[in-house]
């Protein structure tokens, strides 16, 4: 019955979708609840400063460098905690959070602008996010296997750390794509979007 029930959570897939959905959930929810608050305020400003900063075309070499920082490193981060016991917590927190970002994204554009806010929140996704969302989804689901795998058998197998370090690089590469497209292609859509719908 023990090695059965072992084998079972060896062989069990990371819920990266239903982690990511709850989490989505969550972050409709949440903005709605505490839309009387300062959800309001916040939200007019950060996508008031988004048009200002997409209008002077900010798209140059210290855009990418402050994206590429910024997902980067939580990028690596993410990776190398694969390497120990806190890959897991990471990675279904990592996929909440993901999910709650775009949901109370996308809430509190409609909640301020009605609907037309929700080209702009979808604005502010696309197209970056056709890749960050697969490729994160990836990424953590082989961290979460890797961490567990260390916390199940208290150590490191080089053979699997080699093919969970050589899967990671890989989308890593991908990843990089979609940092070139939140860079150089996302402020030409926000501006775009903006600019059609004349909210200021």
């Amino acid at each position: 019955m023990g090695k059965k029930r072992l084998k079972f959570r060896g062989t069990g897939k990371f819920p990266a979708v239903i982690l990511f959905l709850c989490g989505f959930l969550l972050g409709t929810l949440l903005p709605n609840v505490l839309w009387r608050m300062e959800w309001q305020q916040k939200t007019m400003a950060s996508v008031y400063l988004l048009s200002a900063f997409a209008g002077r075309g900010v798209s140059g070499r210290e855009f990418f460098l402050e994206v590429l920082r910024m997902r980067g490193s939580y990028f690596l981060l993410s990776v190398l905690c694969g390497f120990s016991v806190f890959g897991v917590p990471l990675a279904v927190v990592g996929i909440l959070l993901l999910g709650g970002e775009i949901g109370a994204l996308l809430t509190m554009s409609i909640l301020q602008f009605g609907l037309a806010g929700g080209a702009v929140g979808l604005g502010l996704l696309l197209p970056q996010y056709l890749i960050y969302l697969p490729v994160t989804m990836y990424v953590m689901a082989l961290v979460y296997e890797q961490s567990l795998d260390i916390w199940r058998n208290h150590g490191i197998f080089p053979q699997k750390a080699s093919n969970y370090t050589l899967r990671a690089c890989g989308a890593a590469v991908v990843y990089f794509a979609g940092i070139l497209l939140e860079t150089y292609l996302n402020p030409w859509v926000v501006e775009n979007i903006l600019g059609r719908l004349k909210f200021f």
